[in-house]
């Protein structure tokens, strides 16, 4: 696998070229998420009713998928560790399954049916192959940087690249598209072509020695009926997960209805416009990521968490108030402000989870949690996708041939009202998460500062082999 000696390297890994890969990852990811809803619903492939379907077959087949990739990373032995293998073979299939999406067109002849089921079929491979590529990457995180700073400072990186990927893919695709007339085909090929990059340098830029250790550490074996058990009887792995899978569904909402925003709320705001507006919320991200950081360092990571969701629906509302292109922009400034502060966080909270659970039970099972994380996560997108239903059907809205009477009301209801109820939702877990997981953090926080004395950079992963050791005698 590793002719050139690509995974060699002796130095710690670069938090900077690890957190990089998230850049490519979420550019032709995005491509995706970003525009094959609108692509096939405004051009009138399939109607709401379909997509809707599709996008609930879609989440179903993305739970099963998430506990049997989870479980077959963790079962994966090799002499790169768990994760690499899967890294590098699964890199192939992302590309293919985001360009296939747009080979179809209007002139396809396919039948209404035959569109839907080409679309459930393309996003059910799309979410195979994305989550073989997140939950490894996602995985490898709390093993390669054990030290609070260490993984404040990737998170940092990682969330920076990913706010660029994204304003990127926002702000390049409709210039790509509109200006210079490429299709979404060609652009694929120009997205795929950076993500390749980015996968080369994040393995060259990582230790993956360190990964093969942790499973090395490892007493118990893998187990996914133990796994499955020990996951959803801990309250606070539950109430962390769907905290996140609320904030998981508004930005699904965004990705997927911006278009129709832009279009029925805004007066057909499209190209320079709408790069410019994207442009105003993810360089409010960028701004603000850097200020969260800092925040981070005095309070506490798990305190902005919780801080960001308290803003959240509060921010979110204030969606309904433009009614075209300038009112737009300090709005999509505004929301970027907590966006940043959601992007960082969870990260540090979810290493945090999977310390205690190195720690109580003595495996390293970070893929599998992950998917366990990933499958608890999905309950708001089928909530989002169901309330979309109803609203449409309430308002009349089928697609982009035929949007009802008042199809402005329709999209202004979806972001400026939906979108801060699951927000709240969120909050609510948040919330709870802090009550049922404050007996674990506190234990944890103890071995820490207990580790080393004198020290405030512990390195969690002699914790685990000491508390190892002991348990071998």
């Amino acid at each position: 696998m590793d002719r050139i000696g690509l995974l060699k390297r002796q130095k710690k890994t670069s938090p900077l070229g690890f957190a990089f890969f998230l850049f490519g990852l979420t550019l032709i990811t995005q491509l995706f998420h970003a525009y094959n809803y609108p692509y096939y619903n405004l051009n009138g492939l399939i109607d709401i009713a379909w997509a809707s379907v599709a996008k609930i077959i879609f989440v179903i087949a993305d739970w099963l998928n998430d506990l049997i990739f989870g479980a077959l990373s963790e079962k994966t032995k090799s002499k790169y560790g768990k994760r690499i293998p899967w890294l590098i073979w699964g890199s192939f299939f992302i590309p293919l399954t985001v360009i296939l999406t747009y080979v179809v067109n209007q002139g396809t002849p396919f039948s209404p049916v035959g569109f839907a089921i080409y679309y459930i079929i393309i996003s059910v491979a799309f979410e195979n192959a994305s989550t073989v590529m997140f939950t490894n990457y996602v995985a490898l995180y709390p093993t390669l940087f054990v030290t609070n700073n260490e993984r404040s400072k990737t998170s940092a990186y990682k969330h920076i690249f990913e706010a660029l990927a994204m304003a990127g893919c926002y702000m390049l695709t409709p210039l790509l598209r509109d200006d210079l007339k490429l299709s979404y085909v060609s652009i694929g090929f120009i997205y795929s072509a950076v993500f390749f990059i980015s996968l080369f340098i994040m393995l060259k830029s990582s230790r993956i020695s360190d990964d093969v250790k942790a499973e090395k550490d490892d007493i118990n074996n893998f187990n996914i009926k133990d796994t499955l058990k020990d996951a959803f009887t801990d309250k606070g792995f539950i109430f962390f997960n769907l905290a996140q899978s609320c904030f998981s569904a508004v930005l699904a909402l965004v990705v997927t209805l911006y278009k129709m925003y832009f279009t029925y709320v805004l007066g057909g705001v499209q190209g320079i416009q709408e790069s410019i507006i994207f442009g105003c919320l993810f360089g409010s991200v960028l701004i603000f990521i850097p200020f969260w950081k800092f925040i981070i360092g005095k309070i506490g990571f798990l305190k902005v968490w919780v801080l960001a969701y308290c803003l959240l629906p509060i921010f979110l509302l204030t969606f309904l108030l433009p009614n075209s292109y300038a009112t737009a922009l300090p709005v999509f400034s505004l929301v970027g402000v907590v966006y940043g502060a959601l992007m960082i966080s969870p990260d540090m909270i979810y290493a945090e989870i999977i310390d205690i659970d190195r720690i109580k039970h003595h495996m390293s099972r970070e893929a599998a949690l992950g998917s366990i994380a990933n499958l608890i996560g999905r309950f708001s997108v089928i909530l989002s996708t169901i309330a979309t239903i109803i609203l449409t059907q309430f308002t009349g809205y089928e697609s982009g041939e035929n949007p009802g009477t008042n199809p402005a009301l329709t999209f202004r209801l979806a972001f400026g009202v939906m979108m801060p109820i699951i927000a709240l939702i969120g909050t609510i877990f948040a919330f709870l998460y802090v009550k049922a997981s404050r007996r674990d953090r506190i234990v944890l926080h103890e071995l820490k500062r207990t580790s080393l004395e004198n020290t405030t950079e512990v390195d969690i992963s002699e914790i685990i082999s000491s508390d190892a050791s002991k348990k071998n005698r």
